[in-house]
C-alpha cells in the first residue's frame, strides 16, 4: 500500500535510516519478491517467513534469527510514522530486561511496537510455537522481565502518539496523508 510516493515499508525504512544498523523485512513464505524491488537491499535484509500461515509470531521468530544484534525493535510495516525518539526511550528502559513493551491505560499492549531482547526472544517465541501458541503475547509470556512503558511515559517523546497510527483501511490512508503534510516529511 502507499502512502503519498512511497510504500508503507518505504516510509518506515527510511524513518530507522541512520537509526539502527541493521532492518531485517520479512515476508510472506509464498510472497513475490519482485513485490518488494523497491526497497534498498544494499540497507535491508528481505526474508521469507520459515512457516506458512502461523502469524506474525512465526515472522518474529524468523526476522530475529536474521539479526546480530543483541537488542531489536519489532515493528509493523503499517505504523509509517514511527518516531526515533520513541524508540531510543523504548530501547534504553529495555537494557537489562527481556523487552520494553508499551502498554496502555487500560491494560492493551503494543507488542508490535516493542523492543526485544534477541537471545530471549526467540527463545520464548519458539516455545510458544512449539506450544502451538501463536500469539505475541504467549512470547511475551515467556519472557524473564518485561519492562511495561506507560503510554503516559511515551507521550514525552511523541505527544500525538503517533508512533502508533496505522494504516488499516482506506480512510486511515487519507488520514495519514494529513499526518504526513502536518510533520511535513
Amino acid at each position: 500500500m502507499k502512502l503519498g510516493d512511497k510504500s508503507l515499508l518505504l516510509h518506515m525504512i527510511e524513518r530507522l535510516r541512520g537509526f539502527v544498523r541493521e532492518i531485517v523485512v520479512v515476508i510472506g513464505k509464498d510472497d513475490e519478491l519482485g513485490e518488494y524491488r523497491h526497497i534498498p537491499t544494499s540497507e535491508v535484509t528481505i526474508t521469507r517467513d520459515a512457516v506458512a500461515g502461523r502469524g506474525p509470531l512465526a515472522g518474529i521468530l524468523t526476522g530475529m534469527g536474521e539479526m546480530r544484534s543483541e537488542y531489536t525493535a519489532v515493528l509493523p510495516c503499517d505504523s509509517p510514522f514511527i518516531l526515533k525518539d520513541v524508540l531510543k526511550f523504548l530501547s534504553d528502559r529495555a537494557r537489562g530486561a527481556d523487552a520494553a513493551v508499551p502498554r496502555w491505560p487500560n491494560g492493551y499492549i503494543e507488542p508490535l511496537h516493542a523492543v526485544y531482547k534477541v537471545s530471549s526472544a526467540l527463545s520464548a517465541a519458539e516455545n510458544a510455537m512449539d506450544e502451538g501458541r501463536l500469539a505475541i503475547r504467549n512470547m511475551i509470556e515467556g519472557l524473564g522481565k518485561v519492562v511495561y512503558v506507560g503510554i503516559d511515559e511515551i507521550r514525552r517523546f511523541d505527544p500525538e502518539l503517533s508512533t502508533f497510527f496505522n494504516i488499516n483501511s482506506q480512510e486511515d490512508v487519507r488520514a495519514a496523508v494529513k499526518v504526513l503534510r502536518a510533520l511535513d516529511i
